[in-house]
């Protein structure tokens, strides 16, 4: 599309529905959008296909979900939790990891989020030797293309 080339990637949640992970690349810069996928096993295979990333966003928020249509909830993360989205952001080899889906638009009586997820994430992500970058709302992100 114009200057964009868009890969659809695998990517899977909490409750079976169909996920879709996105490289978005233009002008040399890479930028997988991983929206709400759980950890899994497609890394590598993102990787290879896509990469070098130069920014990754990943969700870190973790969250125990107990929704109507959903019964009995489960007790597990519906979506990758802040440690997890360090180690997808480490598989990747992403320059750049921005942890997503966490926070006051979050925060919901049937939407219970790791605590601290920017916190942990950072945390996460300096011990695996991985750049985080947490936004704040209405912040940008600037990417420079891979040398």
């Amino acid at each position: 599309m114009g200057p964009f080339s868009i890969t659809a990637l695998p990517a899977a949640d909490g409750f079976g529905d169909p996920q879709v992970s996105w490289c978005v690349a233009a002008d040399g810069i890479r930028i997988l959008h991983a929206g709400d996928t759980l950890f899994h096993g497609w890394w590598w295979l993102a990787a290879q296909r896509c990469g070098p990333f130069d920014a990754a966003f990943l969700p870190a928020g973790g969250a125990i979900v107990d929704l109507p249509p959903r019964q009995p909830p489960s007790p597990l993360p519906a979506g990758m939790d802040p440690r997890q989205a360090a180690v997808a952001g480490k598989l990747l080899g992403a320059r750049q990891v921005v942890p997503i889906h966490y926070g006051p638009l979050h925060e919901a009586e049937n939407y219970r989020q790791a605590i601290d997820p920017a916190g942990t994430f950072e945390a996460a992500a300096r011990e695996l030797g991985v750049e985080a970058r947490v936004l704040q709302p209405g912040e940008l992100l600037s990417v420079q293309p891979s040398e």
